[in-house]
């Protein structure tokens, strides 16, 4: 473990038209572009923001956890001050390191909070672990969680890609690459052990679902909206087209009919916003949710550079759903 200093810069909405500032139902509310002498900073893929908007955590593709605290302006997103950045263990208490550690999705039995035990899945070695993060910070050593054999299924680097808490005792969990006959992208429910979190088979209400595929997009994260309905972030790349992401919203309905009985037709929603390369984004791999002061749904993204800078960057870019 040991402190992180961040050097946070202002990010514009797009790049095309200095006066936008919504595309689709995403309103754009600030954005900044990280950066770091540390070594070990980047590669980020999965994020939680505390339900003030005061703190954020995040996980790396290649091992770490980052910590850090947000301010704001005006009520938009005005900067990110770095806190600490650490390796995170393995189930002996090691730290992890690289590829050992792709760490992909982080979710909260908190909910979309960053309080309680967090929860992070990896790709490679297809795996959730559950970290005491409360007790513990960065220093957690976690447990396993069981999954559904069919997950080892997935290719190497197209796993679990994210992860987000659906009820008590439930996560729900969507793969980036992992595919059907039909060619939708495979998903589950997936219960939390009450006890014995270390071992045991996984209980029967695990279940496996699907979610359409909107070619060429692949899934990078899922989070639970207040209400209910889930939100995707999904991101595509062209070396003609440069990157671009998406974000779909999954109603409550269909969702809590396929957690009890599963689904026949393949989990879909609203598109709610495409952006490409005339908007500021970048790899855009992570997503949290909080609701804002006056009642507003507020949308997190961040970028994994890819250990690639200067090519690539960091950017933690903040929305407001719109009606």
């Amino acid at each position: 473990m040991r402190p992180l200093l961040l050097k946070s810069s202002p990010t514009r909405f797009s790049r095309a038209d200095a006066t936008a500032t919504t595309q689709g139902k995403l309103h754009f509310r600030g954005g900044v572009e990280l950066r770091s002498s540390d070594d070990g900073f980047g590669g980020l893929s999965g994020l939680l923001v505390s339900t003030d908007g005061s703190r954020f955590v995040a996980v790396s593709d290649e091992a770490h956890w980052v910590t850090g605290s947000l301010e704001y302006a005006g009520g938009n997103l005005a900067r990110a001050v770095g806190d600490t950045i650490a390796p995170l263990l393995d189930l002996e208490g090691k730290p992890l390191a690289d590829k050992t550690g792709d760490a992909e999705g982080l979710a909260s039995t908190g909910g979309n909070d960053i309080t309680g035990d967090l929860f992070v899945s990896f790709e490679g070695d297809h795996r959730v672990w559950r970290y005491p993060f409360a007790k513990s910070g960065v220093e957690a050593v976690p447990v396993n969680l069981p999954i559904p054999a069919e997950v080892q299924g997935a290719p190497r680097n197209g796993g679990l890609e994210g992860i987000t808490l659906v009820a008590d005792g439930m996560l729900f969990g969507v793969s980036e690459r992992f595919r059907d006959e039909a060619g939708d992208y495979h998903a589950w429910f997936l219960p939390i052990p009450p006890a014995n979190p270390r071992g045991g088979a996984v209980a029967a209400t695990a279940r496996a679902v699907s979610i359409r595929a909107i070619s060429p997009f692949a899934m990078t994260d899922v989070r639970r909206l207040a209400d209910g309905d889930l939100l995707t972030l999904e991101r595509r790349y062209s070396a003609v087209k440069g990157v671009g992401s998406q974000f779909r919203r999954i109603p409550r309905a269909s969702v809590e009919a396929a957690a009890a009985s599963g689904a026949a037709t393949p989990l879909d929603g609203e598109l709610l916003a495409n952006f490409d390369a005339a908007y500021e984004i970048d790899n855009m791999e992570g997503l949290a949710v909080r609701t804002g002061e006056g009642g507003e749904t507020l949308v997190y993204v961040v970028s994994d550079d890819n250990f690639n800078r200067p090519v690539q960057s960091t950017l933690l870019l903040m929305y407001e759903l719109l009606p």
